[in-house]
């Protein structure tokens, strides 16, 4: 899978250039520099997060102009001097690896936080990202060893969602799902899906997910749930206590943003459940509870942000090893011509994950 590249030349890329604004152009194609991966990108997932820079809801860190895009799957083309070592993988390699770069020093790094890391520095946001046909891993990240192998059982596509996975299973650790619990799940996006597969895998007995859409209900069920309800005429909390004994779900998990439904969730879960917010909230994510709920209940409510590299090499390892089916989530596959399309079946919700190859 070696590839050469002539002197100056060119490729496409995507360009996030300001709030709705995404432009297709040739740039040159990067030259590695000291201790510096040049890779080519074989796929790259569209994620929420890509759809909320691209439309101005999100804007710390980003400086455009930028090519977005975080979930990739890639194979390395050369190095710069002293990389091929310090990476210990070799050219024509296939690689993933988490959008975050982190220090590796600081207090959060030092405790296994390393995802909120006080120097934290991410691709598509201040690093060229996936949506090109080439891009760059700096020197810094190299070294930090963010590169991993994909086994050669796992296509590309599929590897590409090692990224969503790995916060996916962040989240099923702080929700602590295990055997013979009751879980309940708000939204069956891709996340949510990805939720259900998790606490199939973790030994959950009953998996309920709450979800307007009937197209994401049926793949719902496909997934492992064992029921699905229409919030829009199901009352959940009615549904949770029936399957339970009245007693309410072990763990229930918001994978959907929505500030009005965290309420709902301290009401779904029995005294001493956990509840996790995965989704992010858009502008302040004010939501009004009861506290008397968290407070008598003696609830654990907890977020989930992002991913430690442990978080990806499990993410890595369930993928490859088959545990968990991401085929059923990748529901398109986009040319880098046809990027735009790509962001706007992801916006609409046609899809699931929907995935750019370059």
């Amino acid at each position: 899978m070696a590839t050469t590249i002539a002197h100056g030349a060119l490729m496409q890329a995507a360009f996030f250039l300001g709030p709705n604004q995404m432009e297709l152009r040739e740039a040159p194609v990067p030259v590695p520099g000291l201790g510096e991966v040049l890779l080519r990108v074989n796929a790259c997932a569209v994620c929420g997060t890509d759809l909320r820079i691209l439309g101005g809801g999100k804007t710390r860190g980003v400086y455009p102009p930028r090519v977005l895009g975080h979930e990739i799957a890639a194979h390395i083309v050369s190095f710069g001097e002293g990389a091929e070592a310090a990476v210990g993988l070799t050219i024509g390699q296939r690689v993933v690896f988490p959008p975050g770069i982190t220090c590796g020093a600081c207090r959060f790094c030092v405790i296994g936080m390393e995802n909120h890391c006080k120097r934290r520095e991410a691709f598509g946001y201040k690093y060229d990202g996936g949506f090109a046909e080439y891009m760059v891993v700096p020197a810094h990240a190299a070294r930090r060893g963010i590169l991993m192998a994909i086994p050669d059982t796992l296509a590309d596509a599929e590897a590409s969602l090692a990224e969503p996975l790995a916060c996916v299973v962040n989240g099923q650790r702080q929700s602590q799902v295990g055997v013979g619990d009751v879980v309940v799940v708000a939204g069956a996006g891709p996340i949510g899906l990805m939720h259900v597969q998790m606490s199939r895998l973790a030994g959950a007995r009953s998996i309920i997910v709450s979800e307007p859409s009937t197209a994401r209900r049926e793949q719902a069920m496909a997934m492992g749930a064992t029921m699905a309800l229409d919030p829009t005429h199901d009352e959940v909390l009615d549904v949770v206590r029936s399957v339970t004994g009245g007693d309410g779900a072990d763990v229930a998990i918001a994978a959907i943003g929505v500030p009005g439904l965290v309420h709902d969730l301290l009401r779904w879960v029995r005294p001493g459940g956990r509840v996790n917010l995965f989704a992010g909230y858009a502008g302040s994510g004010d939501a009004t509870v009861s506290a008397n709920l968290i407070h008598y209940g003696e609830l654990i409510v907890t977020g989930t942000s992002a991913c430690t590299s442990e978080d990806f090499r499990v993410a890595l390892s369930l993928l490859a090893s088959g545990r968990f089916d991401a085929s059923a989530l990748v529901s398109h596959q986009f040319p880098l011509a046809q990027v735009q399309e790509a962001f706007d079946v992801t916006r609409r919700g046609e899809g699931l994950r929907v995935v750019v190859t370059p």
